[in-house]
Protein backbone atom coordinates (compact mmCIF):
# COMPACT_ATOMS: atom_id res chain seq x y z
CA UNK A 1 0.00 0.00 0.00
CA UNK A 2 1.42 3.54 -0.63
CA UNK A 3 1.46 6.26 2.36
CA UNK A 4 -1.29 8.22 1.18
CA UNK A 5 -3.67 4.79 1.66
CA UNK A 6 -2.06 4.55 5.09
CA UNK A 7 -2.44 8.00 5.83
CA UNK A 8 -5.61 8.49 4.95
CA UNK A 9 -6.86 4.69 6.44
CA UNK A 10 -5.31 6.05 9.80
CA UNK A 11 -7.31 9.51 9.82
CA UNK A 12 -10.24 7.80 9.54
CA UNK A 13 -9.66 4.93 11.94
CA UNK A 14 -8.88 8.52 14.26
CA UNK A 15 -11.64 10.29 13.26
CA UNK A 16 -14.15 7.11 14.15
CA UNK A 17 -12.61 6.45 17.72
CA UNK A 18 -13.24 10.12 18.38
CA UNK A 19 -16.78 10.37 17.19
CA UNK A 20 -17.18 6.78 19.88
CA UNK A 21 -15.58 8.52 23.03
CA UNK A 22 -17.80 11.31 22.18
CA UNK A 23 -20.89 9.19 22.00
CA UNK A 24 -19.91 6.90 25.19
CA UNK A 25 -19.21 10.02 27.28
CA UNK A 26 -22.41 11.79 26.58
CA UNK A 27 -24.27 8.55 27.69
CA UNK A 28 -22.14 8.27 30.80
CA UNK A 29 -22.81 11.86 31.95
CA UNK A 30 -26.15 11.59 31.76
CA UNK A 31 -26.06 8.25 34.49
CA UNK A 32 -23.39 10.44 36.66
CA UNK A 33 -25.55 13.46 36.60
CA UNK A 34 -28.52 11.16 38.11
CA UNK A 35 -26.18 9.92 40.70
CA UNK A 36 -25.27 13.14 41.42
CA UNK A 37 -28.47 14.98 41.53
CA UNK A 38 -29.85 11.59 43.58
CA UNK A 39 -27.04 11.92 46.21
CA UNK A 40 -27.58 15.53 46.53
CA UNK A 41 -31.32 14.56 47.13
CA UNK A 42 -30.55 11.98 49.18
CA UNK A 43 -28.13 14.04 51.08
CA UNK A 44 -30.83 16.43 52.76
CA UNK A 45 -32.21 13.31 54.47
CA UNK A 46 -29.41 11.15 55.32
CA UNK A 47 -25.67 11.34 55.52
CA UNK A 48 -24.16 9.28 52.90
CA UNK A 49 -20.89 8.18 53.80
CA UNK A 50 -19.99 5.87 50.42
CA UNK A 51 -22.02 4.84 47.75
CA UNK A 52 -22.41 0.86 47.20
CA UNK A 53 -24.10 1.39 44.15
CA UNK A 54 -26.95 3.02 41.88
CA UNK A 55 -29.38 1.86 39.68
CA UNK A 56 -31.41 3.27 36.91
CA UNK A 57 -34.58 1.35 36.41
CA UNK A 58 -38.23 2.26 34.64
CA UNK A 59 -41.01 -0.54 35.10
CA UNK A 60 -44.37 1.45 35.76
CA UNK A 61 -42.23 4.62 36.13
CA UNK A 62 -38.57 5.76 36.09
CA UNK A 63 -36.57 5.20 39.42
CA UNK A 64 -33.28 6.26 40.52
CA UNK A 65 -31.56 4.02 43.28
CA UNK A 66 -28.69 4.64 45.61
CA UNK A 67 -27.49 1.97 47.76
CA UNK A 68 -25.70 3.69 50.34
CA UNK A 69 -23.50 3.42 53.71
CA UNK A 70 -24.76 6.28 55.95
CA UNK A 71 -22.68 7.21 58.86
CA UNK A 72 -23.62 5.06 61.44
CA UNK A 73 -22.32 2.32 58.85
CA UNK A 74 -26.05 1.20 58.20
CA UNK A 75 -26.66 0.21 54.38
CA UNK A 76 -29.62 1.85 53.03
CA UNK A 77 -31.60 2.37 49.53
CA UNK A 78 -33.00 5.81 48.63
CA UNK A 79 -35.55 4.43 45.99
CA UNK A 80 -36.36 7.98 44.28
CA UNK A 81 -39.43 8.83 41.56
CA UNK A 82 -37.42 10.56 38.13
CA UNK A 83 -40.56 12.51 38.49
CA UNK A 84 -41.15 14.13 41.18
CA UNK A 85 -38.38 13.21 43.60
CA UNK A 86 -40.59 11.12 45.97
CA UNK A 87 -38.09 9.18 47.83
CA UNK A 88 -39.02 6.14 49.89
CA UNK A 89 -36.07 4.13 51.93
CA UNK A 90 -35.23 1.11 53.16
CA UNK A 91 -32.60 -0.91 55.01
CA UNK A 92 -30.59 -4.13 54.33
CA UNK A 93 -32.81 -5.64 56.24
CA UNK A 94 -35.72 -4.61 54.44
CA UNK A 95 -34.28 -5.36 51.10
CA UNK A 96 -32.93 -9.17 50.20
CA UNK A 97 -29.46 -8.46 48.50
CA UNK A 98 -28.68 -8.49 44.84
CA UNK A 99 -26.85 -11.78 45.03
CA UNK A 100 -30.32 -13.28 46.81
CA UNK A 101 -32.09 -11.82 44.18
CA UNK A 102 -29.32 -13.48 41.39
CA UNK A 103 -29.57 -16.88 43.01
CA UNK A 104 -33.43 -16.80 43.17
CA UNK A 105 -33.03 -15.85 39.45
CA UNK A 106 -30.72 -18.90 38.33
CA UNK A 107 -32.57 -21.31 41.01
CA UNK A 108 -35.81 -20.74 38.46
CA UNK A 109 -34.35 -19.93 34.88
CA UNK A 110 -31.14 -21.00 32.80
CA UNK A 111 -29.89 -17.85 31.74
CA UNK A 112 -26.60 -18.01 29.49
CA UNK A 113 -25.60 -14.25 30.67
CA UNK A 114 -27.07 -12.19 33.90
CA UNK A 115 -26.84 -8.84 33.11
CA UNK A 116 -27.39 -6.21 36.01
CA UNK A 117 -29.74 -6.47 38.68
CA UNK A 118 -31.78 -3.06 39.28
CA UNK A 119 -34.05 -1.98 42.02
CA UNK A 120 -36.86 0.02 41.53
CA UNK A 121 -40.72 0.38 42.40
CA UNK A 122 -44.04 -1.82 41.40
CA UNK A 123 -46.28 -0.18 42.01
CA UNK A 124 -45.68 0.12 46.20
CA UNK A 125 -43.29 -2.46 46.54
CA UNK A 126 -39.58 -2.33 45.95
CA UNK A 127 -38.71 -5.44 43.38
CA UNK A 128 -35.66 -6.34 41.80
CA UNK A 129 -35.29 -6.13 37.88
CA UNK A 130 -32.98 -8.91 36.93
CA UNK A 131 -32.21 -9.13 32.85
CA UNK A 132 -30.77 -11.58 31.37
CA UNK A 133 -29.96 -13.57 28.26
CA UNK A 134 -31.70 -16.97 27.19
CA UNK A 135 -29.94 -19.80 24.93
CA UNK A 136 -31.76 -18.85 22.01
CA UNK A 137 -30.30 -15.51 22.28
CA UNK A 138 -33.40 -13.67 23.41
CA UNK A 139 -33.51 -10.85 26.49
CA UNK A 140 -36.04 -11.58 29.80
CA UNK A 141 -36.90 -9.65 32.70
CA UNK A 142 -37.43 -11.58 35.95
CA UNK A 143 -38.88 -9.63 38.77
CA UNK A 144 -38.41 -10.51 42.41
CA UNK A 145 -40.61 -8.72 45.36
CA UNK A 146 -37.20 -7.01 47.42
CA UNK A 147 -39.27 -7.75 50.40
CA UNK A 148 -39.72 -10.88 50.39
CA UNK A 149 -37.60 -12.83 47.24
CA UNK A 150 -41.29 -14.08 45.82
CA UNK A 151 -41.52 -14.39 42.19
CA UNK A 152 -43.57 -11.68 40.77
CA UNK A 153 -43.52 -11.80 37.21
CA UNK A 154 -41.37 -13.15 34.13
CA UNK A 155 -41.09 -10.84 30.71
CA UNK A 156 -39.56 -13.25 28.23
CA UNK A 157 -37.88 -13.90 24.58
CA UNK A 158 -37.80 -9.84 24.11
Amino acid sequence: MNRKVVSGLTIILLIVLVALLFIYSQSMGSMVQAQEETVDLVSLDHIVEEVNDFYWVTIDESYFTLDFTDENGNQIYAIVTQDGGDIQYFTSQDIISHQDALSITLSENEPTKLLRPRLGMMGKQPVWEISFKADNNTLSYYYINASNGEWIQTIANI
